[in-house]
């Protein structure tokens, strides 16, 4: 059987058509990716197509100075004789919206394994995980006996999903007279919101789970460890650094990644007084010292660079969560725009944008997701 055989065209060939919208999110894409498909690269090019269509009508993102040459103004997308250039304006905002989030402290980076891209919610279903201590661990099998057995399988109930959007709306004055880099100034504040309302959902599934109903949806919690010295810790600071190992020892054989809390909490966990005695060989090892027969923690609960997230939401006071972002969670982003949105934007109908995204979070192993709380003792 041959191979099929794709299509591709010259940027100055492609008709814009306003159904290619949906063509893009049929297939799952943006309107920029569903562009590239179809359009002819070269090696070097620095263009992607999206770009290659602006540059073909003459539109500008930023200013020239050097050249005397100003951005582009929104007004110019709607003039009669530039019809094509209505069909990429939708795509301009959506741009200008994902910049904005690229810019901006990737938080959701620090809590999820990966984002992945879906192209139809309604069919999304949670992952069930039955993983215990017993069923994974690989000792030696008799020749008739069955080996540890995990279980990885789709749940019948969907995983939860949110709309995040928001509603600009401005003068047709305004809009029209507006440069695209003013545009773009505007729209990076206004999406500040739509990360916290992202970042507040990713870490109420991490605390309380994501919804499926499943034995592991919620984070394993532990008490609030004392200082193993005899004395009440009232505060993380008071904690003891011996207390604070011990909690992220429990994460063996992973390794807590990320301790998530509001900032007077993660305050008090980084100000957490060391031993007022450092044994010999640990302070080497602190220093990276080279003296011979040095003991090295080959499983350090010390971890590597460990990453501190400030939240001031879901989380409550004196409680600390701590995450293996490795195999805590995955997160799902919806690919597409608002039809309806669009179609008024590319026929001038509008007076103002509506920006949404479909997003949600599935938990996957509870034993990278633990929180300590108030109370006292070892936790089981």
């Amino acid at each position: 059987m041959s191979d099929v055989e794709i299509t591709k065209y010259d940027p100055k060939d492609i008709t814009l058509d306003r159904r290619m919208y949906e063509h893009a999110i049929d297939k799952g894409m943006t309107f920029s990716q569903y562009l590239d498909s179809m359009t002819n690269s070269g090696p070097g090019d620095k263009l992607d197509a999206f770009e290659k269509q602006l540059q073909r009508y003459g539109i500008r993102l930023v200013d020239d100075p050097s050249a005397g040459i100003p951005a582009t103004k929104v007004d110019y997308f709607f003039q009669s004789n530039q019809a094509p250039t209505t069909i990429l304006f939708p795509e301009v905002i959506n741009r200008m919206a994902r910049v904005a989030l690229m810019d901006e402290t990737d938080i959701l980076g620090e809590l999820v394994a990966r984002m992945e891209t879906i192209s139809d919610s309604a069919v999304l279903r949670s992952i069930y995980i039955d993983d215990t201590q017993a069923q994974r661990t690989q000792g030696r099998v008799g020749e008739m006996d069955g080996f540890p057995t995990t279980t990885i399988t789709w749940t019948e109930k969907a995983t939860t999903l949110r709309k995040f959007g928001i509603r600009i709306k401005a003068s047709y004055e305004f809009m029209r007279r507006a440069s695209l880099p003013l545009v773009q100034t505007l729209i990076g504040r206004i999406v500040l919101q739509t990360r916290l309302d992202e970042v507040e959902m990713a870490v109420s599934a991490l605390l309380l789970g994501d919804g499926s109903g499943h034995a592991s949806g919620g984070a394993i919690t532990h008490t609030h460890l004392d200082d193993y010295q005899g004395g009440d810790a009232t505060t993380f600071a008071d904690m003891g650094l011996k207390a604070y190992l011990t909690w992220l020892g429990i994460f063996y054989p992973g390794q807590c990644t990320t301790i998530i809390g509001n900032a007077s909490d993660i305050l008090d966990a980084v100000l957490i007084a060391s031993p007022t005695t450092i044994p010999v060989w640990l302070n080497n090892l602190i220093n990276k010292g080279g003296l011979g027969g040095t003991p090295v923690i080959v499983n350090n609960p010390l971890g590597d660079n460990i990453r501190f997230v400030v939240h001031n939401g879901t989380i409550t006071a004196l409680t600390l969560v701590g995450i293996d972002k490795r195999y805590a969670m995955i997160g799902y982003r919806e690919v597409g725009t608002d039809l309806t949105e669009t179609d008024k934007i590319i026929n001038g109908q509008w007076t103002e944008i509506v920006m949404s995204n479909t997003i949600g979070f599935q938990t996957l192993f509870a034993s990278a997701r633990r929180q300590i709380g108030s109370g006292h003792g070892v936790p089981a």
